[in-house]
């Protein structure tokens, strides 16, 4: 059997067929969550109101071939534990947070691994309110899957049933068309639409077609096995390539599961989620839309969109890494928009979670209001150079408690000032301290990370 600890950043997620994702576990794993729907229904939930009691699932899948087995396993496990599945098939992962308040079920499940290579797969859950789950049920789920008894003697009375909704993709497509198209016009309008293979093939070109755009879609042809390959939010030199071509005005990389997003402007360059943030967040402060205003972002979001947001008096509040994180402090805060800078947003007005069609759509809605290209948009920020040092360790005590780390890094943090950040913490999982320095100047920041690395490996190393 797989270790005790399943659930990563994201979900469970494995190399398709074996540990986490084995068949066999992946039955256990689902029996586990019939099992705390039946037993501790209110895990599921954000408030008491978020959904029915009704044990029923909706479940989605990304391109990749191993989803097939996999939907097959979560069957098997949820049907044994008296649970309904609703399958939706293939679709992005948000649409299946959509689905999840459409059909009022108490929970989704995607089966996607997102920007990972094609031989990956995982199993992403929503609770009722459409939101990742929390640590608490992840953590219960886990406990559950590992008490044999339980899983072995769990048996309800009648066995579930499942509802095939092949129309799944239309409710998801009528409704953003429904809610945005009186405020958005894209008739003479050029996109590029990089699909990435993936979830968002039918939905993402339906919709900006709906809307009055001239659609141009290159990677929108997935076999089952092409799911990222050299496309998508981690390879978007060809939307940037293909958009110069047709003199087009925005181009959208998506990743295979269609939650996260990256820019390329009108003339070519890349935009990834901070400057998402930074135009996002501006403009709905100008239109006295933004939420507390506040922006939140992970450690990981470059200081230029912490000085570009300073500029229009916004606060930029962060987490740790993971959408999951990040959710978690807007919903304390009552904060609309947060992100990462993968490209995965958060416009909790539009949906409780990141949706990269969602927030394409309002790039080119503040595009027209604005009468601005993309490429002036993105100029209110100006991205840091960074340099990422990583330095082998034999031990990992507070590095706040090392002298001779304490004094390079005081001197650092002295030279910088408000220009420039420090982030110093251990890897998770390997044997090692990373160093990052943000600053104004390439070669200051890199002279800086070293001393810092050089002190680290004297102390430690």
């Amino acid at each position: 059997m797989a270790d005790d600890k399943l659930f990563g950043t994201d979900g469970i997620r494995d190399i398709a067929g074996r540990g986490h994702l084995s068949p066999e576990q992946i039955v256990r794993t689902a029996k586990a969550i019939g099992y705390l729907l039946d037993k501790e229904p209110e895990l599921f939930r954000n408030n008491q109101d978020a959904a029915s009691d009704k044990l029923r699932i909706v479940t989605t899948r990304d391109t990749r071939a191993s989803g097939y087995m996999i939907e097959g396993a979560l069957r098997a496990g949820l049907l044994a534990s008296g649970v309904d599945v609703i399958s939706a098939d293939v679709l992005p992962t948000p649409v299946c947070s959509f689905l999840v308040r459409k059909f009022n079920c108490p929970c989704g499940i995607v089966i996607s691994a997102s920007h990972n290579p094609n031989e990956y797969n995982g199993i992403k859950l929503f609770n009722g309110n459409g939101h990742k789950i929390s640590t608490r049920l992840e953590k219960r789920i886990e406990e559950i899957v590992n008490k044999t008894d339980i899983i072995d003697s769990f048996a309800p009375n009648v066995l579930g049933a499942v509802e095939e909704h092949p129309d799944a993709a239309e409710l998801y497509i009528d409704d953003i068309v429904s809610t945005i198209i009186n405020d958005l016009d894209l008739r003479g309008m050029k996109i590029v639409i990089d699909c990435a293979n993936g979830a968002v093939t039918e939905t993402a070109p339906a919709v900006l077609n709906h809307l009055g755009a001239e659609t141009f879609c290159i990677n929108a042809e997935p076999d089952g096995t092409n799911i990222n390959v050299d496309s998508g939010a981690l390879h978007p030199k060809q939307t940037a390539q293909t958009l110069k071509k047709l003199k087009a005005d925005a181009g959208f990389s998506f990743d295979g599961d269609g939650d996260r997003v990256i820019l390329v402007d009108d003339k070519g360059f890349e935009r990834d989620g901070d400057y998402i943030m930074a135009i996002c967040g501006r403009y709905l402060k100008e239109k006295s839309r933004l939420s507390a205003n506040m922006v939140v972002s992970t450690v990981m979001s470059n200081i230029g969109l912490e000085l570009s947001l300073k500029e229009k008096d916004i606060k930029l509040v962060r987490t740790k890494v993971g959408d999951r994180f990040v959710t978690e402090e807007m919903l304390k805060q009552d904060a609309i928009l947060g992100g990462e800078q993968s490209g995965h947003i958060l416009l909790l007005d539009k949906s409780p979670t990141g949706d990269g069609l969602w927030t394409a759509l309002i790039i080119l809605q503040i595009m027209k209001n604005t009468g601005k290209s993309l490429s002036k948009l993105s100029s209110c920020m100006k991205k840091y150079p960074q340099k990422l040092i990583n330095v082998n360790v034999n031990s990992k005590p507070n590095l706040d408690s090392l002298p001779e780390v304490k004094i390079v890094m005081d001197k650092v943090r002295k030279d910088l000032g408000d220009g420039g950040r420090v982030i110093l913490r251990y890897s998770g999982t390997e044997p090692l301290a990373r160093v990052m320095v943000e600053g104004p100047d390439q070669d200051s920041i890199e002279n800086m990370a070293q001393n810092i690395a050089n002190a680290i490996e004297r102390t430690i190393g």
